[in-house]
């Protein structure tokens, strides 16, 4: 699966070509900085490899910059990726905030399968925790010890109705 900056890099440009500095003025727009921070150098190393690994590719139309554009392997990837995102519960939440903006890749009934999937996972994970956390309160665990399942369980929720509001307009 690629990485976050990957994936970043690979969704801006499945809307068009773009060079590196158009798309450090993108992310800032995007205000990523507040929950996924890219930097200059970070975004440069990352175009060079997916470059490298064929994923995009210089146009050729500026002698001054690279303007790149996505490669038919790199929508594949993309999409693999974004795949893979909705099919996996993790609770680093930009993974999922990920898989959601650059979603476009996939066609319709390709995105109401991978959201399918989510909400299956969501509601099983949600059930587990919760039963995890009748077990912790029957043995009189402390809340400190709770603080963090409750906290799964209210991003749990919130993906969930996030997929409901998504669905409603695909």
């Amino acid at each position: 699966m690629l990485s976050k900056t990957s994936i970043v890099i690979l969704g801006m440009l499945s809307k068009g070509e773009m060079n590196a500095y158009d798309m450090l003025k993108m992310i800032e727009r995007m205000n990523m900085k507040y929950w996924f921070p890219i930097g200059a150098t970070t975004l440069y190393e990352t175009c060079i490899r997916l470059e490298k690994k064929k994923y995009i590719s210089n146009t050729g139309e500026s002698d001054k910059k690279a303007i790149y554009q996505l490669t038919e392997s790199g929508l594949e990837e993309l999409k693999s990726s974004i795949c893979a995102l909705f099919e996996r519960v993790d609770f680093d939440s930009v993974w999922f905030c990920l898989a959601v903006m650059y979603s476009s890749v996939l066609s319709k009934k390709e995105l109401e399968k991978e959201i399918g999937i989510r909400k299956r996972l969501l509601d099983e994970y949600e059930k587990g925790t919760l039963e995890n956390k009748k077990i912790m309160q029957k043995s009189k665990v402390s809340y400190r010890e709770i603080c963090a399942i409750d906290r799964m369980v209210q991003i749990i929720r919130m993906e969930k109705e996030t997929l409901e509001n998504f669905s409603g307009n695909i």
